[in-house]
């Protein structure tokens, strides 16, 4: 059998100038390479060519471009530029091109509303030819890429799976978060943070944003957010870590509860539980520092003081409902 010329030897000069003995090429190169189905066209590389005979084809027709190759044999494929092993040089710095990637890894997502972005990820790129992309245009970050390809849209970087970096260093990011968190727990005065919890800010996409606070304290992140507002760590679910071992804010505690109390005189405490303590936020500095002993509690807030034991009756639930009122109108400010 008769060896095609490239194999021979040298082609004469101007032999891949002619379009019928490029796609000669094209068919005998696609048959050494077992290429069944279009598809499999995608694995071409310019190795297969310099491996085949074809390496000043490719470097003189096609400028070392496979898909050039490619495009000139099958003109009516739609090839997709991305799937090669390499896209031609350059092929990004055109943003119709990077554009057009975004549309198409849209579809082969299933990405059927514009919320469905927020799922998308590096491995998303790696896995659908758009590695280089990513790296070398978007600073390996899925939210530039959708922030470029959809700019009219407010996106919140942080429902995305990872922030662009140091994303979170940025205090007006914080403030976004936060401002948009208190959006999402329907908070209407600053009141309502207290019943904010840790894992409000992990069912809302903030874990991360919580690191950049101190033993990533919901109250340390309200600090900065409303540094104006004079916060009672008590009445948080939960006070930070070594809180109470401060006498200066066991104190603090106990003169904050005599005012919402109106208790201007000793005989004003007397009505004062366990129950009162524990509903305000005292519970645990109660038990792990005066025994469960209101008396003991205010003997410490008020050295001075000279109180009458009888009166007290830690187990007898509040009479006085002052304080009951003022929890639930939300008072909790003093």
């Amino acid at each position: 059998m008769n060896q095609p010329i490239w194999v021979t030897g040298r082609v004469p000069n101007g032999y891949w100038s002619t379009r019928s003995n490029r796609a000669q090429y094209m068919k005998w190169l696609g048959k050494k390479l077992r290429v069944r189905s279009n598809k499999q066209w995608y694995k071409l590389s310019r190795k297969h060519f310099q491996d085949n005979y074809g390496g000043g084809l490719l470097a003189t027709i096609y400028k070392d471009s496979p898909l050039a190759a490619l495009q000139d044999y099958m003109p009516r494929e739609k090839w997709i530029p991305w799937m090669f092993s390499r896209t031609p040089q350059a092929y990004w710095r055109n943003p119709k091109n990077r554009r057009a990637y975004m549309k198409w890894l849209g579809k082969e997502l299933g990405y059927t509303k514009m919320s469905d972005w927020y799922a998308l990820s590096q491995q998303d790129f790696r896995d659908h030819g758009g590695n280089g992309l990513l790296a070398n245009y978007y600073r390996n970050s899925p939210v530039d890429a959708v922030r470029e390809y959809m700019p009219t849209r407010n996106w919140n970087e942080w429902q995305f799976h990872a922030t662009p970096q140091r994303f979170w260093q940025v205090k007006r990011n914080r403030a976004r978060y936060m401002e948009w968190l208190g959006k999402q727990l329907k908070i209407r005065k600053p009141e309502d943070w207290y019943r904010v919890t840790r894992k409000d800010f992990y069912d809302h996409d903030g874990a991360v944003f919580l690191k950049n606070f101190r033993d990533s304290s919901p109250q340390e992140a309200l600090r900065e957010s409303l540094p104006k507002y004079q916060w009672k760590p008590w009445l948080f679910t939960r006070v930070p870590n070594g809180y109470w071992k401060s006498p200066k804010n066991r104190v603090a505690y106990v003169k904050w509860l005599g005012k919402m109390l109106g208790c201007t005189k000793n005989a004003d405490w007397y009505v004062l539980t366990r129950e009162d303590v524990k509903a305000s936020g005292g519970g645990a500095m109660l038990s792990m520092y005066y025994n469960n002993s209101v008396l003991s509690m205010l003997k410490a807030a008020y050295p001075k003081a000279k109180w009458d034991t009888s009166r007290f009756n830690a187990s007898l639930p509040s009479k006085s409902g002052k304080l009951w009122k003022k929890l639930i109108r939300g008072q909790r400010k003093g």
